[in-house]
């Protein structure tokens, strides 16, 4: 009967320990199957994201892009329009320049032998002398001008951007003569004296300090005597300065 006993409690453990381990076995493959199940349902919502993603990202580049096409338009057109304008303008000009310098002819250049005056107030004949353009004929009368008129051809010399080889290139053309303008020293206003070319500031200032002082200046050797007159500004003005 005891052995009969010992039997029947071993058997009922044994049948518990095998029931224990039936059941891990079932909880281990269920959590297995739900933890795959639950990967395989992720990775599909990612894939679907992904997917939309992708379909929404250039729906909403056409969309900006016609946005920004729709906002832009009247500014292409506006920049076209100013463009085929100023194509149209640019082209009337060249026609019209064009007509215009065909219908007056490049002036004739003097030959050998042949001479202007020194003293010619024309710029058309400045620009017959070889190697003189509209800009150096424009610059020689203009100094002229401020000078009252040249007196030495050297004084071509002294117009802006003349330089020796030009001056010795013209000066065969160039006859001197004519006559100059005289500046009234006793006379003329502070601005009228600072205005030529051979009188500074502080020069005009002393002839004006010295007519105030002792009346009327009789001659340029009294400005010789001053230390604002080199000899050399003396020669240069000497034929320009009337007392």
């Amino acid at each position: 009967m005891i052995l009969l006993l010992v039997l029947i409690v071993l058997t009922l453990l044994l049948n518990v320990i095998l029931s224990y381990r039936s059941s891990s076995g079932t909880i281990v493959a269920q959590n297995d199957s739900l933890i795959q199940a639950f990967e395989e349902f992720r990775t599909t919502l990612r894939e679907r994201e992904r997917s939309l993603t992708s379909d929404r990202v250039p729906r909403e580049k056409g969309r900006l892009r016609a946005d920004r096409d729709q906002r832009e338009e009247p500014v292409r057109r506006e920049a076209s329009a100013a463009s085929t304008y100023a194509g149209d303008e640019e082209e009337r000009y060249e026609r019209a320049a064009g007509a215009r310098y065909n219908s007056f002819p490049l002036s004739e250049k003097l030959t050998a032998g042949q001479t202007i005056s020194l003293n010619e107030t024309d710029t058309t004949r400045w620009k017959m002398i070889p190697g003189i353009g509209s800009s150096y004929a424009s610059r020689i009368v203009k100094y002229r001008e401020l000078l009252g008129g040249y007196v030495r051809m050297e004084q071509l010399l002294e117009v802006y951007g003349m330089d020796n080889d030009l001056y010795a290139r013209i000066s065969p053309y160039i006859a001197p003569g004519g006559s100059c303008r005289k500046l009234m020293v006793n006379r003329a206003e502070f601005s009228e004296l600072l205005r030529h070319p051979y009188l500074n500031y502080m020069q005009v200032k002393v002839i004006v300090n010295l007519r105030q002082r002792k009346g009327n200046i009789v001659s340029i050797n009294e400005l010789a005597m001053l230390d604002e007159f080199t000899a050399d500004d003396i020669w240069r003005l000497e034929p320009y300065l009337a007392f």
